[in-house]
């Protein structure tokens, strides 16, 4: 599917997953890949930076097994292919989200993308690839339990295998095919696809297919109960797994040996290699947090602990047989003097309840009042910043209209009164001087344009925030200026004026910080639709800046203050030499 290059990566992350020099393979790996994303951004080669970003994310999901930052950087890919127009590049890519969408469990989405790309692969006759594409449509379909649908796909691949020597495929193909006839326990079938998949693997020599399959036939032997054979397939499919970290089939080996181990009687196998999932497990779910147990020192300490225990029993049972003799001496004298103590006890639990049960009406009426001091502060401080903001606005909009209409038509009007003043009288051309002015006239009057826009967006009015912010991103950029990119999901049309222009401020203010002050080079945006809240993500690259440090410029002051009329959320993570990453987060109910 992709070019060489990117075939050839993944072929180094998984020797160096498999190797002993893991680390210092995959570092030297990333290395490279980083250094060919540095040069592609130096010459802003948009094809180079779509291979870089494809590049550095099948490394993210094959060696790190971070599927968040994959999927990120195949977004990032995909954005650059497509202003590439490289039509094989954007299906990669399509693929791999899909493909990264169903391990995710988005099946529904997933599956879109999957018929989307099924009709490109179909009007380009791509047989290798619709093949490919419907591996991926059986995922989907034996996920939602359609079984006639996973037949009809694995026929139409069976078809294609007898006219295709397609060894690659072929080993991702046969153990679904054992998983189908597993799950409509036909067994007999399942056992004979497992043993043409061991051989397969076998003959394209590649050990991770073989661990596959072998995991596959000995599950069917579990199933069948034949257990010497399920714990030979285990065993073997082991010795290939055990040096790939954080790896899910060897978790599933020891979830099938310790079943394998319960089944024959054998509790302390099965204990041994349920407790080998449960480490496992929880190193892949804490990310390279590996937790090992050792069950010996586990029953020694154990035992010790037992023992302990035990001698603690016996010296308190001698401290109790001598603490039972002291109190039959004593128990005549403790019962003449309960009536006493109990009355005592009630008297004072009484005006001890009391004084308790008066501080904490105290501290509750102190803390409601504290309360609505803090409500009355917030609310002065919310409509303080809701004038001061309106204030701005309406300044802001003033000032635009008065630029537009009165300085705007001024300047057009004198630039008329320029041109109609006649050449030399020999007919020569206007001089020089006169020219200049006329230019110069121009660029004023696109300055007031440009000014009255920033000052009050007619896009927002007219189209929406979305519009708008693009039509900014398209005024920021320039030959000479930063890369913008502009991502927005599910952000509705039609929102409230108050809440959209102030949603248009903060992003003009960030971006306008990027790029005056950080002197940014990449600038990434992103508004996003979660449940009841928009989050507004953006990031550069530039120089970076101190959050906790007051600064001159009214910028920061100004965006926090916006975020917290809208009650909003902040968050600045930015390092010196580094970039800048901006997170709000905005309840829309």
């Amino acid at each position: 599917m992709k070019s060489t290059i990117s075939i050839s990566i993944i072929i180094l992350c998984l020797s160096a997953l498999s190797g002993p020099a893991y680390g210092q393979g995959s570092d030297q790996i990333y290395e490279r890949l980083t250094h060919a994303l540095d040069e592609a951004r130096d010459k802003n080669d948009y094809p180079l930076l779509a291979q870089a970003y494809y590049d550095l994310a099948m490394y993210e999901e094959a060696i790190n097994n971070n599927l968040e930052l994959s999927f990120q950087q195949l977004s990032r890919s995909l954005d650059y292919y497509e202003l590439s127009r490289d039509s094989v590049g954007i299906s990669d890519c399509k693929f791999n989200i899909a493909r990264q969408l169903l391990d995710n469990g988005m099946y529904d989405e997933a599956y879109a993308r999957l018929q989307e790309l099924q009709t490109y692969y179909i009007n380009d006759s791509d047989a290798s690839n619709l093949a490919k594409l419907d591996l991926q449509r059986y995922r989907f379909f034996f996920e939602k339990l359609e079984m006639d649908s996973c037949e009809v796909i694995l026929n139409r691949l069976s078809d294609y295998f007898e006219m295709q020597e397609d060894y690659d495929l072929r080993a991702d193909y046969l153990p679904l095919k054992v998983s189908y006839h597993a799950l409509l326990k036909d067994y007999k079938q399942a056992l004979s696809d497992a043993d043409a998949c061991v051989v397969a693997s076998l003959n394209n020599k590649n050990e991770l297919d073989r661990a596959t399959c072998l995991i596959s036939r000995g599950r069917i032997h579990l199933r069948l109960r034949q257990y010497t054979s399920a714990l030979k397939d285990f065993n073997n499919s082991h010795r290939v797994l055990r040096t790939i970290p954080y790896s899910t089939g060897r978790l599933e080996i020891y979830k099938l040996m310790s079943e394998t181990y319960k089944q024959i009687a054998l509790p302390d196998l099965a204990y041994n290699f349920i407790a080998k999932y449960s480490a496992l497990q929880d190193s892949i779910l804490n990310e390279r947090r590996i937790i090992a147990v050792n069950n010996l020192t586990y029953k020694y300490e154990s035992r010790e602990k037992a023992t302990a225990i035990t001698l603690l029993e016996k010296d308190k049972e001698l401290v109790q047989r001598s603490n039972d003799q002291q109190r039959r001496a004593l128990m005549v004298l403790g019962i003449s003097f309960l009536g006493l103590l109990l009355g005592i006890y009630y008297i004072v639990k009484f005006y001890s309840d009391k004084i308790k049960n008066a501080r904490i009406i105290e501290s509750q009426n102190q803390r409601i009042n504290q309360q609505k001091i803090k409500e009355l502060e917030d609310e002065l401080q919310i409509n303080s910043m809701q004038s001061m903001i309106a204030g701005q606005e309406v300044e802001r909009e003033r000032i635009a209209k008065d630029l537009h209409d009165s300085l705007g038509g001024l300047l057009s009007t004198i630039k008329l009164q320029v041109e109609r003043i006649p050449g030399s009288a020999s007919g020569a051309s206007r001089s020089p001087e006169l020219n200049k002015a006329t230019d110069l006239l121009d660029v004023a009057v696109s300055e007031v344009r440009t000014i009255s826009q920033d000052l009050q967006p007619g896009a927002l009015k007219r189209l929406g925030l979305v519009p708008a912010i693009n039509d900014l991103v398209n005024r920021y950029q320039s030959s000479t200026g930063p890369e913008i990119s502009f991502q927005h999901y599910g952000i509705p049309s039609v929102m409230d004026q108050n809440l959209a222009l102030s949603i248009f401020r903060i992003v003009q203010e960030i971006l306008n910080n990027a790029i005056k002050h950080a002197e940014a080079s990449e600038i990434f945006v992103q508004l996003n639709k979660e449940e009841e809240a928009l989050v507004i993500h953006i990031e550069d690259d530039g120089k970076g800046f101190d959050p906790n440090k007051k600064y001159k410029s009214m910028g920061l002051e100004n965006i926090r203050s916006r975020v917290n009329y809208l009650k909003g959320s902040l968050e600045i993570d930015s390092r010196k030499g580094i970039g800048t990453s901006f997170i709000i987060h905005i309840d829309v109910k």
